[in-house]
C-alpha cells in the first residue's frame, strides 16, 4: 500500500471493528496494523479484511489479517520473472524497472554469467534472490521498484508506461522520467516540452546505468567480505599468540 491508500484502509478497518461492536484501536496500534500490512497491495488487504469479517465474530488483528494474505502477494516477482527482468539490464539501450533484491541478486550472478555459465548464473541468482526477498519480508519491508534508464528513448517510454500500468511505478515518478506522460496532447506547450526534455537529459546523465549500479553493489560486497576476512585473520593471529604465550 501507499500513503494515499491509508484513508481507504482505515475506513475498511473501522467498518470491520464496528461490525464486531469494537472501537477502532488507538493510533499507536493502528501504526502496528499499517506497518504489518503496508507491504501488500490495497486490494489484497481489503479482501483480507472482508474475509475476516465473514469468518470471525471478533475484531481483526494484524496476525488474523496476515493469515488471509499470501506472502507472494506483496508485489515482488518470483525468481523466474526476476531473472528475466535482470537479463534485460545487460543491454544498455533498454530501461529496466526492477526491485532492489533483483539488482543485488544479479550483481552476485553476473560474474558467473559473464564466464559463460548461464545455468550456473541462474542458479546463483535464484538462491541470492530468494534469500534477500525472504529477509525483506521477515523485516516487513515493502517492495521498492527502482528504475535504471537505458539510452533508447522509445524503449524507455514503453517500459516506464508498462510499469505504471502494472502498478510498479507511481505516475508522478514516471512523469519525471518520461515527459510525454505528463500531459494530454491538446495541452502541448513547446516551451514546457523543451524544459522537460532538458530535465530528462539531466536525469539520465545523473542516474548510473544498470552495469554501474551492479559494479557498485559488487564493490560494496567485496569490501564487506574483505573486512570480514581481515577481522577473521586478526582474530586468528590473536588466538595463536594467546596460545603460544600460554604454552611458552
Amino acid at each position: 500500500m501507499t500513503p494515499n491508500d491509508k484513508r481507504t484502509f482505515v475506513d475498511a478497518l473501522k467498518l470491520a471493528h464496528k461490525t464486531a461492536r469494537q472501537p477502532l484501536p488507538e493510533p499507536d496500534v493502528m501504526g502496528v496494523f499499517w506497518k504489518q500490512l503496508e507491504p501488500y497491495p490495497l486490494d489484497a488487504v481489503l479482501r483480507a479484511i472482508s474475509c475476516h469479517v465473514a469468518m470471525s465474530e471478533f475484531a481483526p488483528t494484524p496476525a488474523a489479517l496476515l493469515k488471509h494474505l499470501p506472502r507472494e502477494s506483496d508485489g515482488r516477482p518470483d525468481a523466474n520473472e526476476a531473472w528475466a527482468i535482470a537479463l534485460r539490464s545487460r543491454d544498455e539501450r533498454d530501461t529496466v524497472v526492477w526491485t532492489q533484491e533483483c539488482a543485488e541478486a544479479f550483481a552476485i550472478a553476473l560474474p558467473v554469467l559473464e564466464g559463460g555459465d548461464e545455468v550456473g548464473a541462474r542458479m546463483a541468482f535464484k538462491a541470492a534472490y530468494e534469500r534477500t526477498v525472504e529477509r525483506a519480508r521477515a523485516e516487513c519491508r515493502p517492495a521498492q521498484w527502482i528504475t535504471s534508464l537505458g539510452h533508447d528513448p522509445d524503449l524507455r517510454e514503453a517500459v516506464v508506461t508498462e510499469a505504471v500500468r502494472s502498478g510498479r511505478l507511481a505516475l508522478t515518478h514516471a512523469q519525471a522520467i518520461v515527459p510525454a506522460l505528463a500531459a494530454p496532447v491538446d495541452s502541448f506547450d513547446a516551451k514546457v516540452a523543451e524544459s522537460n526534455l532538458a530535465r530528462l537529459r539531466a536525469l539520465v546523465g545523473g542516474i548510473p546505468s544498470a552495469r554501474e549500479k551492479l559494479d557498485r553493489i559488487r564493490a560494496a560486497h567485496a569490501a564487506r567480505d574483505a573486512a570480514a576476512t581481515a577481522d577473521a585473520k586478526d582474530l586468528a593471529a590473536a588466538r595463536v599468540a594467546e596460545y603460544l604465550t600460554a604454552h611458552a
